[in-house]
C-alpha cells in the first residue's frame, strides 16, 4: 500500500532489447519517466494523487500458516505526521509509534489491564518517521529539493519478472527501492534495510482499487529472500476526518 543532499535527478542510459526493449532512437528512460509512468500506473486521473491529504490503513500480518499475528492501522496526513497502531493478538499486546507536530513518541501495552507506558524517540528517529510518512503519501513522486533524491538504478528483476528500480533516499537516512514492472509500471516490490542490516522485500500479490486508485491488497514478506508471512489490506480510506490532537504526545 518509502536524505542528506540538495536533490539531483540522476539519469541511467540503458538501451533495452525485446519486448521491454527501447529503439536506439529513442530517448534513455530517466527516473523522472519512470516515475511519471509508474503514477500513471495507479490511476486513471494523476492529478487525484496530489489531493489525497490523509490516508488510514487497517492492515492484518500473518505467518507462514496463515495464523494472525497481528492488526495495524495507520493513520497519515500531510506533511509528515504518520501514526502506527499495532495490536497482537495472541496476548493482547498494543504498541503505538507517531510522529507528531515537533515530536516523536511511542507508546506500549502489555496487555489489556497494564498501564501504558509513555516516551519520546530520539530526534533521528523521528525525522525518519516524517519521512516514511512524507513517502507513503508521495504516490511515488520524487522527493522536493532538500528532502531526498530518487534515482533509477535501471533494469531488475523480481521472481523472473523484469523490473526497473528506483531508490529513494531522504535526508534523515530513510531509504528504500520500489521495483516498477517494465512493461505496466506498476509496483512489483518494496526492499527495505532493516536495522539489522538484512533486506526486508513486500511483494505486491494483489491490488484493489480505492476512488480510482491502486492500491496493495496482498503482499508477501520475506527478510533476506525467506519468506516470512504475508499481509492483506482490510480498509483504505482516502481524506478520512482526522481527530484533533491526534500526532499530539499522549498525556494519560
Amino acid at each position: 500500500m518509502a536524505l542528506f543532499r540538495p536533490f539531483s535527478a540522476l539519469f541511467a542510459t540503458l538501451l533495452l532489447a525485446g519486448s521491454v526493449t527501447a529503439s536506439a532512437e529513442e530517448k534513455p528512460l530517466t527516473v523522472e519517466t519512470v516515475v511519471a509512468k509508474a503514477r500513471a500506473a495507479l490511476t486513471s486521473d494523476v492529478a487525484a494523487l496530489d489531493k489525497v491529504k490523509s490516508l488510514r490503513m487497517e492492515f492484518a500480518a500473518t505467518d507462514l500458516q496463515g495464523k494472525e499475528l497481528n492488526a495495524t492501522t495507520l493513520t497519515l496526513a500531510a506533511p509528515g505526521y504518520r501514526l502506527q497502531k499495532t495490536i497482537e493478538r495472541n496476548r493482547n499486546f498494543e504498541s503505538i509509534v507517531c510522529s507528531g507536530r515537533l515530536e516523536g513518541w511511542t507508546t506500549r501495552r502489555l496487555d489489556a489491564l497494564s498501564a501504558r507506558e509513555i516516551r519520546s524517540v530520539p530526534y533521528e528517529e523521528f525525522k525518519k518517521l516524517q519521512d516514511m510518512g512524507r513517502d507513503d503519501l508521495a504516490f511515488f513522486a520524487i522527493p522536493a529539493p532538500g528532502v531526498g533524491t530518487a534515482t533509477y538504478k535501471g533494469l531488475s528483476e523480481v521472481d523472473g519478472r523484469k523490473t526497473h528500480a528506483v531508490e529513494y533516499a531522504y535526508a534523515s537516512g530513510f531509504r528504500l527501492t520500489r521495483h516498477f514492472d517494465a512493461e505496466t509500471f506498476a509496483l512489483v516490490a518494496s526492499d527495505q534495510p532493516t536495522p539489522k542490516g538484512e533486506l526486508q522485500r513486500q511483494k505486491v500479490e494483489s491490488l484493489t482499487k480505492v476512488d480510482d486508485i491502486a492500491f496493495p491488497s496482498k503482499e508477501t514478506i520475506s527478510v533476506d529472500g525467506k519468506k516470512s508471512g504475508e499481509v492483506s489490506y482490510d480498509r483504505i480510506q482516502l481524506n478520512p476526518d482526522i481527530p484533533a490532537g491526534l500526532f499530539d504526545f499522549p498525556s494519560f
